[in-house]
């Protein structure tokens, strides 16, 4: 099974961009335990690196998703500085593998914004220590401006975020191949052990059976022959 780390930038005293009434910190904490959720139909083994407001240093971030042997770290941030739009980051020496993983999330999270009106930053490059630290293709998602009131207006929007969340599984889904998880078979409307146990008790069966025993022509046919019987008068 694939396993996905999940890093919410910041926590606890560190808040991260602060604007409009959003901390970063809370921010992408709700946005990657939705993100999570999303993949719960899907196989892979999904961990976060805090699922609460505490300050967990970066260098432990990466050792966590090295101890695990991650397949894949996607740590979620927000903005500011006087911008607007989307932008991702892989490590400055990246190699190919990275870069292609991280073109299919970038596209299709680049999409969702551009559908409500935001611009695509561009796919960069930087020396951040959860890029550079852990030991498998990361990517580091820039999530609109905190400090822009018509970015910070629509990362308030419940359905907006959740439409984000949708579509940061929706990239990685496909950049990793995570298959769909294999649903277990219904129930039977029967209890097969049940209805040996009635036939025999009935008289048209003399041995016990496993349900899964396989049945011989000539038992088949000793057991239909026994129902006409019983239904002739």
């Amino acid at each position: 099974m694939l396993k996905l780390v999940l890093d919410p930038g910041h926590g606890g005293i560190d808040a991260g961009a602060v604007g409009n009434g959003i901390k970063e910190k809370d921010l992408n904490l709700e946005l990657c335990r939705r993100i999570a959720g999303k993949l719960e139909g899907y196989d892979v083994e999904v961990t976060l690196t805090r699922t609460a407001d505490a300050d967990v240093d970066v260098y432990r971030r990466c050792e966590l998703a090295n101890s695990l042997k991650a397949d894949y770290f996607c740590s979620v941030h927000a903005n500011s500085g006087g911008g607007t739009g989307f932008e991702s980051y892989v490590y400055t020496h990246a190699g190919e593998i990275t870069e292609s993983l991280r073109g299919v999330v970038h596209e299709k999270v680049a999409a969702y914004f551009k559908s409500a009106g935001f611009p695509d930053r561009g796919k960069k490059r930087a020396n951040f220590v959860v890029l550079r630290e852990t030991g498998m293709p990361a990517v580091l998602l820039e999530n609109l401006f905190l400090d822009s009131p018509r970015d910070a207006v629509r990362l308030k929007d419940s359905s907006f975020l959740d439409g984000l969340a949708a579509a940061v599984a929706g990239g990685l889904v496909a950049a990793l191949g995570i298959p769909v998880k294999e649903q277990a078979p219904p129930p039977l409307p029967w209890d097969p052990a049940a209805e040996i146990a009635r036939l025999k008790a009935d008289g048209l069966i003399n041995s016990d059976h496993r349900p899964e025993d396989p049945v011989m022509w000539g038992e088949l046919a000793t057991v239909l022959n026994r129902i006409i019987s019983f239904r002739r008068p």
